[in-house]
């Protein structure tokens, strides 16, 4: 009779622990995918995503965050269409995150296509106006457009607010 009792036991604490495990995992994975590089962040990103632990509204900033990290990974690696693809569903997912703009921006840019890369850093800038990095990026996109008046504006304008930005003497 004691044996029958103890059964139920085991089984619910394997089940709590394996559920206590996936939890733990899901949050490991969140952390590699925003500290490590390369195959090991673009693998935990990935895993992150597929939990489908940040689904919730609650969580969208979060899930927008995973995939925009394993963007800059692609664009890392030079694999820009699936950057813009993963930095694209960081802006469906939180369309208010200026750094998935700013940083599909960066993977157009990769791709020689100036013009969508300032369309996205004029969105980053938009959303965050004293977003330096975006600048930045956006004035080197408009020298290679040929526009330099524009583009140093924009650098000008980075430097105040970011010295030192793109190795500029403070």
């Amino acid at each position: 009779m004691r044996k029958g009792r103890i059964l139920p036991v085991i089984a619910l604490a394997a089940v709590m622990g394996f559920g206590f495990s996936r939890a733990a995992a899901a949050a490991n994975d969140r952390e590699t995918c925003k500290t490590a590089s390369g195959s090991v962040a673009i693998e935990a990103c990935t895993r992150a995503i597929a939990s489908k632990k940040y689904r919730s509204k609650k969580q969208k900033r979060t899930l927008s965050l995973l995939y925009t990290n394993r963007g800059v990974e692609y664009e890392v690696e030079k694999d820009f269409d699936k950057a813009i693809a993963d930095h694209s569903e960081a802006i469906k997912v939180d369309p208010k995150n200026p750094a998935a703009y700013n940083n599909r921006g960066n993977a157009y840019a990769g791709k020689r296509d100036y013009a969508h890369a300032v369309a996205d850093y004029d969105m980053a800038v938009k959303l965050n106006p004293k977003y330096a990095e975006a600048l930045y990026n956006r004035g080197l996109a408009k020298h290679n457009k040929g526009d330099w008046a524009g583009g140093d504006a924009d650098i000008a304008a980075a430097r105040k607010l970011q010295p030192g930005i793109g190795n500029a003497p403070k």
